[in-house]
């Protein structure tokens, strides 16, 4: 019966994987090359895999997954891919950014927290209501590329007494007006109502109630 992998195994399972469907093959010096690791490494990473019943490993021939290493190798490669979907496509991660932690991840989620992964992507791609949440996001990371990230947040984030300048309001507000507020204006926020859907907002000697809704989607600097 195979045993289980560590970490570094299953990268090479990956690899054989990879190779076989890329070039129709994968000899240890394409693993090593891929791997960025030296032929003693490969050698005896190969000979573990085959004692584990993983491979067909025969010098000068190449690398063969049996039924076993198959079916492990494809799990590996589809974490690895909704891993990197996930980083890249919600997160906002470069791909190169995406693969290498995907690399690191996808040795220690679980099948549960995979699905989970997909329902979450799923449902912000592909769901009609999830349009707004896009539009965030999408504000949010391009945001935090700016290297005083730090200083911004929605004008719902900014605690009770303190004073901070309306940046930008999102897409999502369509009439921005309607808030009564200005981009570069100074507030200062007082709080919530009772019912925690309204937030109270001082600037320039007036008062308003922006509603929650609204609040979440006008960007502020501290």
């Amino acid at each position: 019966m195979a045993k289980k992998l560590s970490s570094s195994l299953e990268d090479y399972l990956e690899a054989i994987a990879e190779l076989s469907l890329e070039s129709g093959h994968a000899h240890s010096k394409e693993i090593a090359a891929k791997l960025g690791v030296k032929m003693p490494s490969v050698t005896e990473a190969l000979r573990q895999l085959v004692d584990m019943g993983y491979i067909i490993y025969n010098v000068h021939y190449p690398v063969q997954l049996t039924s076993t290493g198959k079916a492990v190798a494809e799990e590996i490669v589809r974490r690895h891919r909704i891993l990197k979907r996930f980083f890249t496509e919600i997160l906002g991660l470069s791909p190169e950014k995406a693969a290498d932690t995907a690399c690191h991840l996808e040795h220690v989620v679980d099948e549960d927290t995979i699905s989970r992964f997909v329902i979450f992507s799923n449902a912000i791609e592909e769901r009609s209501d999830a349009r707004s949440l896009q539009i965030y996001l999408t504000e949010a990371m391009s945001i935090l590329e700016r290297p005083d990230s730090k200083s911004f947040c929605t004008l719902k984030d900014i605690a009770p007494g303190e004073e901070a300048e309306i940046y930008d309001f999102s897409r999502n507000l369509p009439s921005p007006e309607t808030t009564g507020l200005q981009r570069g204006e100074k507030v200062t926020v007082s709080g919530f109502s009772l019912d925690k859907s309204t937030l109270k907002v001082n600037s320039s000697g007036k008062t308003l109630d922006i509603p929650v809704a609204d609040a979440e989607n006008i960007w502020c600097r501290r």
